[in-house]
């Protein structure tokens, strides 16, 4: 069953504040950083960024982000539209549709070899109500923790075992995740249209990922559906009260501050790319590299430290 449904909803506070807001607002609710706008030149400082990022560690000169989301959510599209910006031309390497049952059934790994680089997107089966459909909650752990391999085949009824022969007891720095993204479907979260299901398998989720201390993001998809003026304007998303509105409803529903949650666009119908399109994505895709490289060395530093203690005593 998909984390969307018509079961009785938690009331939400952000729900509350913003009923009769207008649907756009005279002062954005966001800004760009300094050399920000919505221009082609800063869609080509993004993506030069981005391409010359690098980390501390010799041995990962890739960032891994882990995405994980029901069904629908924009998963396939998010994944569509970064290959696109990154081959500079419509592309899919991730199907995408409207199926009531994941596509994804095995763990994929986009690569980019274009105008980005420097990361890696691992794509999983959509996280779904019930304990036996869609990916396992352990099954997660071990995604992040790097157990397993590219291609692994999920079976909801029949978890990974750590007895398993593909399974990898001392995964490499390489292996592991360094930052995950949940991605929600902009309407479903500002309509306050979450089950107390979906709730709370995504507050499971989220304890077991914050024992971690693994950065985690939100991306917001479909925000054109959700804002007709957004999807008139796309620059128009900084100031709509309806975007606002579901931005601070995740942050509630996912306890993540509202820095952290990313309002996207994703390429579904287009036939060619847009700079002031590209923007979204690659604003949302810079904050995950950022992210997983502090990760990173946080944990490189950690675990210096724990070898000189040891040394020590």
């Amino acid at each position: 069953m998909p984390l969307f449904g018509k079961e009785k909803k938690i009331p939400s506070t952000a729900a509350k504040k913003v009923q009769g807001a207008p649907v756009c607002k005279p002062d954005p609710w966001r800004e760009f950083e300094e050399n920000g706008s919505w221009t082609n030149d800063y869609k080509e400082s993004l993506l030069q960024e981005i391409k010359n990022w690098k980390t501390k560690e010799d041995s990962v000169q890739n960032i891994r982000i882990l995405l994980l989301g029901p069904i629908k959510a924009g998963k396939s599209a998010f994944l569509n539209t970064v290959t696109s910006i990154d081959k500079e031309r419509n592309a899919e390497v991730a199907p995408a549709g409207g199926a009531q049952r994941s596509f994804t059934k095995t763990l994929q790994v986009f690569r980019p070899d274009g105008k980005l680089g420097n990361f890696r997107l691992l794509d999983t089966m959509g996280v779904e109500e019930g304990d036996l459909c869609g990916l396992n909650e352990d099954d997660i752990l071990y995604i992040v923790n790097g157990n397993i391999d590219q291609n692994y085949e999920f079976n909801p009824v029949s978890p990974i075992k750590a007895e398993s022969h593909f399974f990898k007891k001392e995964p490499r720095k390489k292996d592991k995740v360094q930052c995950v993204v949940f991605m929600m479907d902009a309407n479903a979260v500002g309509q306050n249209n979450i089950t107390d299901a979906a709730r709370r398998k995504i507050y499971s989720l989220q304890s077991k990922l914050e024992s971690k201390r693994i950065p985690r993001l939100l991306l917001l998809t479909k925000i054109d559906v959700l804002c007709e003026k957004v999807e008139k304007d796309i620059t128009e998303v900084y100031t709509s009260a309806k975007v606002q509105n579901a931005v601070e409803m995740a942050a509630e529903l996912f306890h993540l501050p509202v820095r952290n949650i990313f309002p996207v666009k994703n390429y579904t119908s287009e036939v060619g790319l847009k700079p002031t399109q590209d923007i979204l994505p690659l604003l949302a895709l810079r904050e995950m590299i950022r992210f997983g490289t502090d990760y990173l060395n946080e944990m490189s530093v950690n675990t210096s430290d724990s070898e000189d203690s040891a040394m020590e005593s």
